[in-house]
Formats: C-alpha cells, structure tokens, sequence
C-alpha cells in the first residue's frame, strides 16, 4: 500500500499549485518544498512551512489552505506568517490518505484512498478532524472491516470530492451545480449519511467548486 501512495501521490502532485479565494484577497502559491508566497491587500510575504509543500489548495470554506495529501494550515495564520518563524501545518487525522477539502468551522475534512493504480480509483472518507473513523457508510467511502475486492468495486477514478460551505453536504464527483441539463444534483447529507437532491440553486448556494 505504501509503494500505492506514493504512485498515487507522483501522479496527483502538480494539479494545484497556486489558487486564489474569489470572495477575499488572499492567494497562496508554492515556492518551494518549505515555503509558500502569500499574497493578501496588494502586498506579498512569504511562509516557512514545518512539513513538505506538496500544493496550495484553498479549502472550499476559504479557512484552510492544503499543502499536502495529510496536512493543511489555516489561512489565518497564514497571513500573520512571517520568514523568520516556521508555521506548522497540521494533519488532518493519524492515517488520512489524500487530504481533498477541510471545513474548519465544522471540524471535517474528505480525503481519499487510493485502491488501484490502472486505471487509478479511489474510494472516499468523510470524518471529523483529527479522527479515521468515516462518518458515512455508503457506495464508494471507505469502510473498516469491508473486503477489499467489494472497495475496489466501488472505487472511482472520477472523484473530486468537496464539502458544502457549511459542512452539511459533500459531493464526491460534481464540478459544478448543473449534470447533463438536470435541474437537480445528488449530493451525500453526512449527518444522515443519506444520498439526496439539491436544486441548482441550493447547491449553487452550498457550494464553491474550484
């Protein structure tokens, strides 16, 4: 599993390097392996980081930026950062996989595992921070105890997992709140763990796609 992650890590590595929050003035790109560049009020400063720069993701409730498939750092203390004190990112839970998108307020984070390398697939995991136990148990999440052979036939290679703005709802495949013309698109409530439908304009309202 450990040659598994680090294939899969070699080929997601490069998606994201730069992203900017479109509702504030904050933009956080990668300089190097330990350092980030932040951009916030039309000046610059940069980052040492305590752990690997993989990326810089912004978390879909603008509060975190991800910086590796483990860890992120909260944008506030991103942007009181300076060289000549290392900011410490923190790791979302002991085990996570392939850290996709955190909600502060909420205390959750999605992450995914990888299953196969050819084609790549994954399966997801929806859990509080600092915690691997997933909060869902449905079709391709991740499940303690489940074989391996029924994982890997519920595995996708199409997941882009992202929590609503709230936390309330996560979606593992959508870009966007629109599918094939439909008015309507699924989505996973975590509290129930029930897969529903969300109308164009409540997902429009739920989420923030990158």
């Amino acid at each position: 599993m450990n040659a598994l992650f680090a294939l899969a890590l070699c080929m997601m590595v490069g998606y994201v390097f730069a992203q900017t929050t479109p509702d504030t003035t904050i933009s956080v790109k990668k300089i190097s392996d330990s350092e980030v560049s932040v951009k916030m009020a039309g000046s610059e400063h940069r980052c040492r980081i305590d752990q690997q720069v993989v990326d810089a993701k912004v978390s879909s409730d603008r509060q975190a930026v991800i910086i590796s498939g483990t860890s992120y750092i909260p944008t506030a203390d991103l942007e009181r950062c300076n060289s000549d004190v290392v900011t410490h990112a923190i790791k979302a839970a002991p085990h996570v996989g392939f850290l996709a998108d955190v909600n502060l307020n909420a205390r959750i984070y999605v992450s995914l595992i990888p299953l196969s390398v050819n084609p790549m697939s994954f399966v997801a995991v929806v859990a509080k921070i600092g915690s691997d136990r997933n909060l869902i148990n449905l079709q391709g999440f991740y499940g303690a105890g489940v074989k391996q052979s029924t994982l890997l036939s519920e595995a996708s290679s199409v997941m882009s997992p992202t929590l609503s703005v709230d936390a309330r709802y996560v979606s593992l495949d959508l870009h966007a709140c629109e599918s094939d013309g439909d008015e309507y698109v699924s989505v996973i409530e975590i509290r129930s763990a029930k897969q529903i439908k969300l109308s164009r304009a409540m997902c429009e309202k739920e989420f923030r796609f990158q």
